[in-house]
């Protein structure tokens, strides 16, 4: 899914603003497209049954759909409530003959929470999902690729292995840095709305930094993640936000 319909379902899922919008809402949170190119990505995907349009006041009115919602769960991971406890085993795709051409196969592990570890090996310790077995069921790679579960490693770290392959640390400080703007944001805001419509600092960057940090998170079971991880904390911040912003009338 390309990156403008992806953040267009992100704009319409929040929890707290499921419900219908006019294109201005839209524009306000994707206005590094443009109008015209917003509009034409709500057609599409209108048209695949991902968004509801109607129509109020001679106004077009867009939400987001639970085919949408489940589109955007597979392309960005967990959106809503924690992941379930960690059964202790991990997940590993061995390719046979991968060569450069398959970048859209590699792609598509990586979009799944796949790292790789050697040569045409991936793990995961994720279940594996309905995504993962239609990518291996595509005539495509057919044949391509098997996947194996192992219920521990003999050698080695669970924790250490997940902060290596994932990059956890780094997005350890993602999610902190965001955790400071949020709240700074939050606090400043509420006693003057318009600090939400600064471009610095204000509602379109915490906006944007969050749907990074969505896309960027592999969304690991607590298990595996650093005790200080601030994904929570994050998330709380961004709804209140939101509601913030909706008062507002932004």
């Amino acid at each position: 899914m390309k990156l403008l319909k992806k953040k267009h379902l992100f704009a319409l899922n929040s929890e707290a603003e499921i419900g219908y919008h006019p294109y201005k809402f839209l524009y306000f949170r994707l206005s590094e497209f443009e109008p015209g190119s917003v509009r034409d990505a709500a057609i599409r995907l209108v048209n695949a049954g991902a968004i509801d349009k109607l129509a109020r006041n001679d106004r077009s009115q867009l939400r987001i759909t639970n085919l949408g919602q489940q589109l955007l769960t597979e392309e960005i991971g967990l959106l809503n409530g924690p992941v379930k406890p960690w059964d202790r085993r991990w997940r590993m795709v061995v390719l046979n003959g991968v060569k450069t051409n398959h970048r859209g196969l590699l792609k598509a592990l990586s979009d799944l929470s796949y790292r790789r570890v050697a040569r045409g090996v991936y793990v995961s310790p994720l279940t594996v999902s309905n995504a993962t077995r239609k990518l291996f069921l595509d005539k495509t790679w057919t044949n391509m690729a098997q996947i194996i579960e192992s219920r521990r490693l003999i050698l080695g770290d669970d924790l250490q292995w997940a902060r290596t392959l994932w990059g956890l640390d780094k997005l350890g400080r993602e999610y902190e840095d965001f955790v400071s703007l949020a709240d700074r944001l939050l606090k400043i805001s509420r006693k003057n709305y318009l600090l939400l419509r600064q471009s610095k600092g204000g509602f379109k960057q915490v906006f944007d930094r969050y749907f990074y940090l969505q896309s960027a998170d592999p969304h690991l079971p607590r298990q595996l993640l650093p005790p200080s991880w601030q994904a929570e904390a994050a998330k709380g911040l961004f709804e209140r936000i939101v509601v913030l912003a909706k008062t507002a009338g932004i």
